[in-house]
């Protein structure tokens, strides 16, 4: 490190490349914390994981027995315990199913729950200011953190995903195309009416909420030409998709199948990439997961998926290697979480463990020996490289 600064102080170095470059080393060499532990609070496997993008310190936890818990990631304490827990009359019936952090606010929070309802927390209270009865299994649910609506995507064990407004606490109106229950939903991050949702018909469908037809286009696995956008036969994956994500620009989305497939889309042209990340990843179940992204400092960008088989597998994001297996849980890993500036992930299992992953604590002569001007142009790229996310 202090060759890297002493570099960067004589101008032999841009300062782009010189936090590319660190940072990209600590992200390729995550281990299991040795210094922090987070407490295990939870009597149920923990099936989604959120921490507020405002000032990234407050961890945002549900389980399968419909318990939700706030944790202070800057607490003092070595071994952090729940600062707020959910009382037994308010908290889900049955397992909690998706959580998510109002995007302007850490006051307020959203869940949701196989007990077929939306509920909104006041998190000084940890009492529901608002619910919704959808009267179907609730498999996820989501919010927009750029949009200026108030807006709850919802994706239940039925063929249409509702809108439910916090402004006027109730449906604005259905989203309808999926022929069998919708697994999973995310906003995009650059168009605050996109909407993606995967479903248990194994399409990925992409939705313009203004429009009379939502539905602008059903992602096709074979690319095929001249074929109707919305054609029935059109399908993303063999079987259902319960797993979305998309790149901070908007460019890319990441789809996760049931059929243990994972693929990479073009969300400008609906195009799938055809990168292939081989055949470890493990996916049996139709709870709704989540895919995390690395950083925009961490070039190339990493994928990083919970697996089955009580594993992480990190993958480079654009050529499908596989880079790392971050082991550790003792059950199927159901969840991971990004805490960018900190540049931590916490994953949650179906044990009711919580795991702090962070880059190991090496001598700073080590990072400086361990690392040439050939590799730091490696780990490099400019600020116009078209992968950048």
């Amino acid at each position: 490190m202090h060759s890297f600064i002493r570099k960067r102080e004589y101008g032999q170095i841009n300062p782009l490349k010189l936090v590319r470059a660190e940072t990209t080393k600590r992200a390729y060499t995550l281990q299991l914390s040795r210094t922090k532990e987070i407490a295990r609070s939870h009597r149920g496997g923990v099936n989604s994981l959120k921490i507020e993008n405002i000032e990234q310190r407050y961890l945002l936890s549900g389980d399968g027995n419909g318990n939700v818990q706030v944790f202070d990631l800057d607490s003092e304490q070595v071994r952090k315990t729940p600062i707020a827990i959910a009382s037994k009359t308010d908290r889900h019936k049955y397992a909690v199913t998706s959580v998510c952090w109002y995007p302007f606010d850490t006051g307020m929070f959203v869940t949701s729950s196989y007990d077929t309802t939306i509920k909104v927390w006041d998190r000084s209270t940890m009492m529901p200011a608002e619910e919704f009865n959808l009267e179907h299994r609730v498999n996820a649910q989501a919010m927009s953190s750029i949009a200026s609506h108030c807006l709850v995507a919802s994706a239940a064990s039925e063929p249409r995903i509702r809108l439910c407004d916090l402004n006027s606490g109730a449906f604005t109106h259905s989203l309808m195309g999926h022929s069998g229950s919708v697994l999973t939903c995310t906003w995009s991050f650059n168009q605050e009416y996109i909407l993606y949702s995967g479903g248990d018909d194994g399409t990925v469908r992409i939705w313009d909420i203004r429009r009379a037809s939502s539905c602008l286009m059903s992602l096709d696995q074979d690319n095929a030409i001249d074929i109707d956008p919305l054609a029935d036969t059109n399908k993303a994956h063999g079987k259902g998709v319960n797993g979305l994500s998309v790149t901070k620009d908007g460019r890319y989305l990441v789809s996760l199948g049931l059929d243990e497939k994972i693929r990479l889309w073009d969300t400008q042209t609906g195009r799938n990439t055809f990168i292939n990340y081989g055949s470890n990843w493990r996916n049996k179940f139709k709870l709704s997961i989540e895919p995390t992204l690395s950083g925009p400092d961490v070039w190339p960008p990493l994928l990083y998926i919970p697996s089955d088989d009580r594993e992480i597998l990190v993958y480079g994001l654009f050529d499908g290697v596989l880079i790392r297996r971050l082991k550790g849980h003792y059950g199927r890993v159901n969840c991971i979480e990004k805490r960018e500036s900190y540049e931590e992930y916490y994953s949650g299992s179906s044990e009711s463990d919580i795991l702090i992953w962070e880059p190991p604590m090496q001598d700073d002569k080590v990072l400086a020996d361990t690392t040439d001007e050939a590799e730091l142009d490696a780990w490099s790229a400019s600020e116009d490289d078209e992968g950048t996310i």
